[in-house]
Parts: C-alpha cells; structure tokens; sequence
C-alpha cells in the first residue's frame, strides 16, 4: 500500500513541476500580401475584384504575373517609365515592353498591356542592387493595385499575428487548468488510499 501511495505522489509531483516548468511558446506566422516562394514554383496572390497576383523568387530568377483593372494601367505606364526610362523600351499600341540582353541573353524583360504585367529578372546576370530595385518596384505597383498601403498592410500582419498570439496563450491556460484538475484528482486519490490503509492498520 505505501507502494501505492508513493507512486501516486510521485506522479502528483512530477505533473506540478511539469506545470511549473512550462512556458509559452508562440510562433508568428509571417505573411505579406504577395506570398513569395524560394524553391521556383508559383504561389498565388488573389484578391476580390479584378487584382491578381503570381510571384516566383528562386535562386536565379524572378517572375511576376500580374493582371488588374484596365483603368489603372495608364499611372503603372507612367511609373514604370520613370523607373525604367526609355532605355531598352519598345512600344506597339498599348504594348511597353523593357527588354534588356546581355550577350544575347535576356537580363530583364518587363511587358506592359492593358490591365497585365509580366516581369522576367535573370539573377545570374543581374546585380543584387538590380533584383532589388525590381522587387521593390513590383511591391510599389502591387500596392497600387490592391489598394492597400504597406503600412495597412503591416497593421493587419500585426494584428493576425497577435490574434495567433492570444489563441496559443488561451490553449495554454486551458491545458493547465486540465493539469491542475488532474492533480486535485490524484490528491483525493492519493488521500483515500491513505484512509484506506490507516483504516486496515487500525483494524
């Protein structure tokens, strides 16, 4: 009986110290609105309405496939003739096209039409200040598109992250009030078998 009784304590004690021990560990999902893949395959940005997004970042390349309201088309023209100039650009109606070779292979080509945008970036040939400034540039005109400002959208990040944040801390709560549960019962347990064996001495 004194078997029993100091394994059930023993079992008591470990689960308060597990408890004791126990800390919360969150993980914060980062997520932005454009998703970003770095093996090479396509990951879709969708949005209500007429904004569509695809991205593939690997390791020598990058693409963009974007399709958006037709009416928008003429302010990303102008920002991308800001950005690019006139340099490497050939045009047919609607149609800008920034292509730029080095030694007869492609380095970036950017296609403009109504309402699509196609970008190619070979990051082999191209400088990482180069890759950057495109990102950057596919980011600005993403922003555009979607109506949202990176400072709305760094606010909902932050606030779905700190939502996840509040979910685990709630699990966390419930499964300790669980574990405490567990131990009253292992107390009761521990004592009945207490009375239980004085009341067999006794007799």
């Amino acid at each position: 009986m004194r078997v029993i009784i100091y394994l059930l304590l023993s079992i008591f004690l470990g689960i308060l110290t597990g408890h004791g021990q126990e800390t919360i560990s969150t993980t914060t999902a980062s997520t932005s609105s454009v998703s970003i893949s770095v093996d090479g395959s396509n990951v879709n940005y969708e949005q209500k309405g007429r904004t569509y997004f695809s991205i593939s970042d690997s390791d020598d390349s990058y693409k963009v496939r974007s399709e958006f309201h037709k009416d928008k088309t003429a302010k990303i023209r102008s920002y991308l003739l800001e950005e690019l100039g006139n340099d490497y650009l050939a045009t047919s109606g609607n149609k800008y096209n920034w292509k730029r070779s080095y030694s007869g292979d492609t380095g970036y080509e950017v296609k403009l039409d109504v309402g699509t945008l196609k970008i190619y970036l070979d990051k082999e040939l191209l400088s990482n200040r180069t890759t950057k400034k495109f990102k950057t540039i596919t980011q600005n005109i993403k922003d555009y598109t979607s109506g949202k400002s990176s400072k709305e959208r760094t606010a909902e990040k932050e606030k779905r992250a700190q939502e996840k944040k509040e979910r685990e801390v709630e699990r966390l709560e419930r499964q300790a009030e669980q574990k405490m549960r567990e131990a009253e019962h292992l107390q009761r347990e521990a004592a009945r078998l207490k009375r239980d064996a004085k009341r067999k001495t006794d007799n």
